[in-house]
């Protein structure tokens, strides 16, 4: 008889989860599909049949993409229509109501999203499932791919970079490890939301696209099916799109790779059989596993290991591609002497080009969201002095002359003219533009640092605004550090992965922070 560990080792690889909305169901409580439609469908109209009215509507009607997108089309007419006359249904606020005001967004997605949002808290009963997948996530698990709109994934997979949709999935030069593909859409970007059934025509559109771009995934990696329905349209829709650029001969390759995870509350141990599932006439063999218990598939993973965390494998492909590409190291791609005695023995060092001509040319490569990340995180591993000599003068042009000095200098040993005439004109007074200091009522009645990020810090765009609007002597170092590390924390590149707006205000925190720390 079959174990999971007998399955597990088997693969030739670390694998990719593909996750549905049971993981959600179990770990935060979220409604599925249905149970979304149903609430807001109630919103429109308090009756116990309001969604099943909108179900026998959709069933009259003519069904592009299955019986659930049409019910969400309806719901999202009338509930955009009450939306917009009745206040009282309200949730959203903030950036929300601008993307809704100006950017045509519609309330329905934006309020699906704020819903998710309040209710994602995690069951305390499954906490120790959760670490465990976080555990396992560092080594054990290639990538994710996910049609679930919560940040579960994201918040749980540690150092894994997300792209949400198809068209950031099509046009990035995704990696293949240490990546979550939201293929259907997130929370912090309600427009991309696919729940609809125009949303799904767009998507059935670009599927070709999608699944060629997968491709190379699916054939490398095994994956895991978890959170699943077998028959549920979605991984029918996907599976549909690989199989049909794929021969017979290719088909049967994926029998070892790919892996069915059922749940069944009452199952004892787990189950694990040989099943096929028919693709447009193409059988497609794959293994099944049936449990209640996620920590036995959890445990088996486990024991499938790469040599290094996936998080660092993808730094390594990712800066191995962008140095191939633009012919430009970076501080993350290393280009130094071997005999520098900055590298440990332990560290694993790449060198690219005539030894004799690298020395401390990679410091070159510092971009200004790394310089401004050092100045919170001090995680780049150069001395102060190495900062303002080598990267000090292209970071400097590339940020149009102005960039946070003051931590440097002040650490720094030797003479540096051009920065210390650069940081006489960074003041309190110089970082605040004059518009930010006419819009300074607009915080309404904060007067602390604190004040504003336990009340707003949902919008990353909102609070980090109103803290500039702060007087200087209402600005506590200590607290406005906190922020900046929570930020960070939260995601260690946030400075590429947001709007350029929210950027503006983190750089501008920031700025302010090496002011009054280390230049006051």
């Amino acid at each position: 008889m079959l174990k999971i560990d007998d399955v597990v080792q088997k693969f030739d690889a670390t694998p990719i989860l593909f996750v549905g909305s049971g993981l959600s169901r179990r770990y935060l409580n979220l409604p599925d599909w249905k149970g979304l439609l149903e609430h807001f469908a109630t919103i429109i109209n308090q009756d116990d049949f309001a969604y099943s009215a909108y179900e026998n509507k959709a069933k009259t009607l003519d069904v592009k993409a299955g019986i659930m997108p049409k019910v969400a089309e309806l719901i999202q007419k009338d509930f955009d229509e009450k939306w917009f006359t009745d206040p009282l249904i309200r949730t959203v606020e903030g950036d929300m109501l601008e993307q809704i005001k100006r950017n045509g967004l519609s309330p329905f997605k934006a309020e699906i999203a704020a819903l998710i949002q309040k209710k994602t808290i995690v069951n305390p009963d499954y906490s120790v499932e959760i670490s465990k997948l976080a555990q396992i996530s560092e080594k054990s698990i290639a990538g994710v791919i996910t049609t679930n709109y919560d940040s579960f994934l994201e918040d749980t997979f540690n150092g894994f970079t997300k792209y949400v949709g198809q068209s950031q999935l099509i046009f990035s030069a995704i990696h293949g490890i240490a990546e979550i593909y939201k293929i259907h859409g997130s929370v912090e970007k309600p427009e991309s939301i696919v729940i609809n059934e125009n949303d799904y025509a767009l998507f059935e559109q670009k599927s070709a696209y999608l699944a060629a771009k997968l491709m190379t995934i699916f054939m490398e990696y095994p994956i895991v099916f978890l959170g699943y329905s077998i028959s549920d349209t979605n991984i029918q829709n996907i599976l549909k799109a690989i199989v049909d650029i794929l021969d017979e001969e290719q088909v049967s390759m994926l029998e070892n790779r790919f892996v069915f995870v059922e749940y069944l509350p009452d199952a004892v141990g787990a189950e694990v059989s040989p099943f096929t599932i028919m693709i447009d006439n193409k059988p497609l063999i794959m293994k099944k596993i049936v449990l209640s218990d996620f920590m036995l598939l959890y445990n088996a993973l486990g024991k499938k290991k790469t040599k290094l965390p996936v998080k660092i494998l993808r730094r390594f492909k990712e800066e191995l591609y962008n140095y191939t590409i633009t012919n430009m190291p970076t501080t993350n791609l290393r280009v130094a002497a071997l005999d520098d005695t900055r590298v440990d023995d332990e560290e694993l060092v790449l060198a690219i080009g005539k030894v004799s001509d690298l020395g401390l040319k990679g410091l070159k490569g510092i971009d200004g969201n790394e310089w401004y990340r050092d100045i919170v995180l001090g995680d780049l591993e150069f001395t102060a002095d190495e900062m303002l000599e080598y990267a000090f003068p292209k970071v400097l042009k590339q940020n149009s002359g102005r960039l946070p000095i003051h931590k440097y200098l002040a650490e720094s040993t030797k003479d540096f003219p051009e920065c210390k005439e650069l940081a006489e004109k960074l003041n309190f007074d110089t970082i605040i533009s004059p518009s930010i200091k006419k819009q300074r009522k607009s915080r309404g009645e904060y007067i602390s640092v604190k004040q504003i990020w336990n009340q707003e810090k949902a919008s990353l765009e909102r609070a980090t605004r109103l803290i500039a609007y702060l007087e200087e002597e209402q600005i506590e170092v200590s607290a406005l550090e906190e922020v900046l590390k929570e930020i960070f924390s939260e995601d260690v590149n946030a400075l590429q992965n947001v709007k350029s707006a929210v950027r503006t205000n983190i750089r501008r925190l920031i700025s302010i922070y090496d002011y009054l720390k280390w230049g006051k």
